[in-house]
C-alpha cells in the first residue's frame, strides 16, 4: 500500500520528536552554561584533566556528541514513519524506518554508558582525596554499565540471522533470540536504573560525612545533587516498555514508546548531571540579580561586596581531602554566625566555628576548587 500524505511524521511522530528536540535544546543550553563556567582544569590542577579540560567536561561533551546523533537519527526513522501504523507505510518506508529506528538506539545505548561516567568523574573529581576506597564503588558501578550495554548491542545484531532481518522482517531467516535479548533488555534498563538513583544518593554519603555543615545546606545540596533520580524513573518506564516490542505485528507503532523513554532518558542523564556542576553560576546568577535590584546592597556593604576575590570563592565547588589533624585557635570575628554560615554555604564550604578557643579537628578538610 502507497503511504498516506501524513506519514511523513505522522502518528505519534510529532510527539517524538516534540519530547524528545526539547529535551535536547534544554541540555545545549546547560553544556553550554557548563563550557563557558566549569570546563577548565583548576590551575595548579592541570593532572585532573586532559589538555587542560576537566574529565567530567570531556565525558559530557563526548556523551552529548552521540545523544544528538542518536536524536537525529531517530528524528530520520521518525521522518519515515516511525510512530505510524504499518499500513500506512510503503514497504521501503518500514524497512527504512526499523533501520534507522535500532540506528538511534545502539547509539543512544552507547550513550547512556558515557553519561553515566561523566556523573561519576564529577562525583570522583568533587571527592578528591577522601573516601578514596568508595570509589572504586564508582568505577564498579561505570565498568558494570559499560559490560552489560555491550552484551546488549551484541545480542541486538545477534537475535536475527541474517542480521538485516531485524529491520527487513521480510527476508527469509530466523530470529531466534528475541526473547533472550528482550530478557537482557530488561536486566540492562534496571541495572541503568538503579545505577541513577545510587548516583542521586552518593552525594548524600559525601556530604553527610561533614559534620560542621548545617543540616538546611546538606539537604539543600542534596535535592541539587539528586536530580539523577528523575532520570533514574525514566529508565523504569523504557525498561517497561520494552514489552509493548516483543512479538508484535505493527513494530513501527509500537516501538514509539520505548524509544521516546530511551531518548529522554539519555537527555535526562546529561540534564539533571550538569545542574549541580553549575551551581556556582545560578549563584552568582542570583547575587547578580538582587545586586541590580538594589535587595543586597546592605549585605553586600557589610561582607565586604563583590570584589574579585569573594567572587572567585563563591565561583567554586566542594572538593574534600584528608589532611592529618591538627588544632587551631580560632580568632574573634567581625561577622555574625549567621553570616558567616551563609557566606561558606554559598561557596559549597563547611562552616567554621568562630570564638576564643581551641578546637580540634576532624581528619576531613575543605579545600576550595575553582570551576
Amino acid at each position: 500500500m502507497m503511504p498516506s500524505p501524513s506519514a511523513a511524521y505522522g502518528g505519534k511522530g510529532p510527539l517524538i520528536l516534540g519530547v524528545t528536540w526539547a529535551e535536547m535544546s534544554l541540555a545545549f543550553i546547560l553544556i553550554i552554561l557548563r563550557a563557558k563556567t566549569a570546563s577548565v582544569c583548576p590551575q595548579g590542577q592541570l593532572s585532573s584533566g586532559i589538555f587542560g579540560l576537566r574529565w567530567d567536561f570531556v565525558w559530557v561533551i563526548l556523551a552529548f556528541t552521540l545523544a544528538l546523533a542518536a536524536q537525529c537519527t531517530m528524528t530520520v526513522s521518525t521522518h519515515y514513519g516511525l510512530g505510524n501504523h504499518q499500513n500506512l507505510l510503503s514497504y521501503d518506508n518500514i524497512v527504512k524506518t526499523n533501520l534507522w529506528s535500532w540506528i538511534a538506539q545502539v547509539i543512544a545505548i552507547i550513550d547512556l554508558v558515557i553519561a553515566r561516567i561523566a556523573v561519576i568523574a564529577f562525583l570522583i573529581s568533587i571527592q578528591n582525596r577522601t573516601m578514596s576506597k568508595s570509589r572504586y564503588i564508582l568505577y564498579g558501578v561505570g565498568g558494570i554499565q559499560a559490560l552489560i550495554n555491550f552484551i546488549e548491542i551484541i545480542l541486538i545484531f545477534k537475535q536475527c540471522t541474517p542480521t538485516e532481518k531485524l529491520w527487513d522482517i521480510d527476508l527469509p531467516g530466523r530470529c531466534d533470540m528475541i526473547d533472550i535479548c528482550s530478557k537482557v533488555g530488561f536486566v540492562q534498563g534496571s541495572i541503568g536504573a538503579a545505577s541513577d538513583f545510587f548516583l542521586a544518593a552518593y552525594p548524600v554519603y559525601i556530604i553527610g560525612r561533614l559534620q560542621l555543615m548545617k543540616l538546611s545546606t546538606k539537604i539543600g545540596l542534596c535535592l541539587l545533587m539528586g536530580g539523577g533520580l528523575i532520570a533514574g524513573i525514566a529508565g523504569i518506564n523504557k525498561t517497561i516498555a520494552i514489552a509493548s516490542i516483543t512479538n508484535v505485528e505493527d513494530l513501527t507503532y509500537a516501538i514509539y514508546q520505548l524509544n521516546t523513554w530511551v531518548l529522554t532518558e539519555m537527555w535526562f542523564i546529561l540534564i539533571f548531571g550538569s545542574i549541580p556542576v553549575l551551581r556556582p553560576f545560578f549563584v552568582r546568577f542570583t547575587q547578580d540579580i538582587k545586586s541590580a535590584t538594589g535587595y543586597s546592597s546592605k549585605n553586600r556593604s557589610n561582607t565586604g561586596g563583590y570584589s574579585d576575590g569573594s567572587r572567585n570563592k563563591r565561583e567554586s565547588w566542594v572538593q574534600l581531602s584528608e589532611q592529618p589533624s591538627g588544632t587551631w585557635a580560632a580568632q574573634n570575628s567581625a561577622h555574625t554566625d549567621a553570616i558567616h554560615d551563609a557566606e561558606h554555604a554559598l561557596r559549597g564550604e563547611t562552616p567554621t566555628n568562630t570564638g576564643h578557643h581551641i578546637l580540634v579537628t576532624k581528619d576531613t578538610s575543605v579545600i576550595s576548587e575553582r570551576c
